[in-house]
């Protein structure tokens, strides 16, 4: 298409980034504390853990360990959000009080933010199980600065004593956490005074393995995850370096489709998101990867997206996949009422045992080196 012609490069030192796969082979291998860590950019496909992200975490930390939930955002909680680390926002259990849910767009880690009155709380319950375990050994709240300054108390369970969070100053701000001495455990957040801005934490823990952060929203599209705004990218950068990354995976472009954005400013999205990566974690693996097409009505197949994503990914050296090869080409086949459903009545997300689990396998496969269907493309 023309107006792929002439991509200028993303202009960057040159740094040998590891791939996943080699990465991985370290952790194999037994190396002592080695962790990789997996970033996910994208929308409710991995937004809503459920879809593949729980099993595909889930399967990685049987096979190399686990290093401990990563980013613990407060639009979406963790990639083993349901099972082992249980958060979210529809439920009064774990998000309650006087909170204002920002719009889609932010310069946050999974695009939203939250800003909560005296009383408003936040808990997160662990739930340990054979393969994941939830002891912490670091944990960080995050949050954005107003130049007040606000309060807020924490306990990782009922019967523990309230501890004592000051949080000041402007900008991306981070305050560290006292750790829990017990496995599972129940951490409440809550709002004494003040009205703090809050994007989420991170936690680890003190082993080796893959860690996975989930930097993915509901409804997303490319251009929520990019700003041609300095002021805008600055912070987005600030608070997404306080999340290690070794690799990112980023998938976006159904909600384009689904919002019918044209496939050249999808591009330069894309882009521009790619470039900040790169700022903030210049040696870290990036791909980028496009979900299949599915029956719904749309102003551009996901073909068109493909068409300027692939050649402007492979003139920069990044891996392009696409799902497409997986489900494979006749999209009725794997509609909701097709012969081999995978995909759900509503047309967009993938039926978790089936059109999930295949995706699961298809990101396996490309973390460890197994090539799925379609190598990359660089």
């Amino acid at each position: 298409m023309v107006y792929i012609d002439h991509v200028p490069p993303v202009s960057m030192p040159v740094i040998e980034a590891r791939s996943s796969s080699e990465r991985l082979s370290g952790l194999g291998k037994g190396k002592s504390g080695e962790v990789l860590n997996i970033s996910v950019i994208g929308d409710s496909y991995s937004a809503g853990q459920d879809f593949y992200l729980n099993d595909l975490t889930q399967r990685l930390a049987k096979v190399f360990g686990f290093a401990g939930p990563g980013y613990v955002g407060f639009n979406h909680g963790t990639a083993l959000g349901g099972t082992n680390f249980k958060y979210t926002r529809s439920n009064k259990q774990y998000f309650g009080g006087d909170w204002d849910v920002s719009s889609l767009g932010q310069a946050s880690p999974d695009s939203r933010t939250v800003t909560g009155q005296a009383g408003a709380y936040i808990e997160v319950d662990a739930k340990q199980t054979a393969v994941i375990n939830t002891s912490i050994g670091q944990a960080k709240l995050l949050y954005l600065g107003n130049g007040k300054t606000s309060e807020m108390r924490y306990r990782w369970a009922s019967s523990d004593t309230w501890q004592s969070l000051t949080m000041a100053g402007s900008g991306v701000q981070e305050v560290q956490l006292i750790v829990p001495t017990r496995d599972d455990w129940a951490l409440r957040l809550e709002v004494v005074k003040g009205a703090p801005t809050l994007f989420g934490l991170w936690m680890a823990n003190d082993r080796g393995g893959v860690r996975v952060s989930k930097l993915a929203a509901s409804g997303a599209a490319s251009a929520d995850f990019y700003k041609n705004d300095s002021q805008w990218q600055t912070q987005w950068k600030a608070v997404v370096s306080k999340i290690p990354a070794d690799v990112y995976l980023i998938m976006l472009g159904g909600n384009d489709q689904g919002f019918g954005v044209k496939p050249k400013d999808y591009l330069e999205n894309m882009k521009g998101l790619v470039r900040m990566v790169r700022e903030v974690h210049p040696a870290a693996s990036v791909n980028v990867i496009l979900r299949e097409d599915t029956t719904r009505s749309s102003a551009y197949p996901m073909s068109d997206y493909a068409q300027v994503l692939e050649p402007w990914a492979r003139s920069q050296n990044i891996p392009y996949w696409n799902l497409q090869c997986a489900f494979g080409s006749d999209f009725k086949r794997y509609a909701s009422n097709g012969p081999t459903p995978m995909i759900g009545p509503d047309k967009i997300h993938p039926i978790p045992g089936s059109g999930g689990r295949l995706i699961a396998d298809y990101f396996y496969r490309l973390l460890v080196g197994e090539p799925p269907c379609g190598a990359a493309s660089k």
